[in-house]
């Protein structure tokens, strides 16, 4: 494994509302007020695309699905500059989220280019919050935080690892340095939990799993180990199972994890006709050779829930 570069630092985000605009902090100088008193969490894993097609419908449908997840953490993927200011531009995200990024910075070719991008419960006390970059041509990285739960620290990081079905050794790195950050959490405490969430960009049944699971041998894959086996759980329009939670702990217990945005969320007339009316197409629901359906995202989103009464 190459060795990888040392850690950044990030500050973490949080909307003030007499200034009317995003305010960094320290995470290790933040005071949380509030204190998540709550015994069950929610977490959410999402690779939206980063592709302009249709992207006002939806944007509009993002901003939906999320407010109505009520998760307390949300891991986006192919965050784009442009989708990322609409959502902080959101009454509720401010209102209820720290933010990771606000403008790009934090990705890691350019801001105009995409990123991964974390929203947390405000009430969460974030610790730290860090990005360690990855071996990659696409400007991939692991993007963590540190968060208390009671008495338990949840290290919970999100990644975008190497595209291109090519590209197996690449994610071997990228992964090998996961598993390298996230052990020195279990080795140093003895109440710690690790979540590792993100588009892994390696279907179950591809070759390259079992090597790429044997790197993490220690971490519970979480769709088959609540959904069982037989439940494939693919999380794109292809057709893969590229999305995944991987968890570590002896307290906080998953209890749940299912797939979201999985419906379509308009059909639209095909290039070849678009002298059809769109607006009925939409209201009515029609789909036929000449319409296709139109996701979210090429990726549907996992929603987990978490038992934090053990913490």
């Amino acid at each position: 494994m190459q060795s990888f570069k040392p850690y950044n630092r990030l500050p973490i985000w949080y909307y003030n509302a007499n200034k009317h605009r995003w305010v960094p902090k320290d995470p290790t100088m933040a005071y949380y007020p509030e204190t998540y008193q709550h015994t069950s969490l929610r977490v959410i894993t999402y690779n939206i695309w980063f592709d302009t097609r249709y992207q006002p419908q939806r944007f509009h449908h993002l901003n939906l699905l999320l407010q109505h997840t009520n998760a307390q953490v949300i891991c986006l993927q192919e965050m784009t500059r442009s989708v990322l200011q609409g959502l902080i531009s959101q009454p509720w995200i401010q209102r209820r989220y720290l933010v990771s990024d606000i403008d790009g910075r934090t990705f890691v070719t350019s801001p105009d280019s995409y990123g991964v991008v974390m929203l947390i419960d405000k009430r969460l006390p974030v610790q730290q919050l860090m990005s360690i970059p990855f071996p990659s041509k696409l400007g991939r990285q692991l993007l963590l935080a540190e968060i208390q739960v009671g008495s338990e620290l949840l290290a919970i990081g999100t990644v975008h690892l190497e595209s291109m079905r090519r590209n197996e050794d690449t994610r071997s790195e990228q992964l090998q340095i996961c598993q390298a950050i996230f052990d020195k959490y279990t080795k140093k405490r003895s109440r710690a939990t690790c979540l590792l969430v993100g588009d892994f960009n390696f279907d179950y049944q591809w070759p390259e799993n079992f090597d790429q699971m044997n790197i993490l041998a220690n971490w519970t894959d979480l769709w088959p180990r609540l959904n069982g086996l037989y439940d494939p759980g693919l999380t794109t329009l292809r057709e893969a199972r590229l999305d995944r939670m991987m968890f570590r702990s002896s307290r906080i217990i998953p209890i749940g994890i299912k797939i979201i945005g999985n419906q379509p969320i308009a059909h639209i007339p095909k290039a070849n006709n678009l002298g059809t009316d769109i607006l009925n197409v939409l209201s009515l629901g029609y789909v036929g050779p000449s319409v296709e359906n139109v996701f979210l995202s090429d990726h549907f989103g996992l929603m987990a829930d978490f038992d934090l009464r053990h913490v």
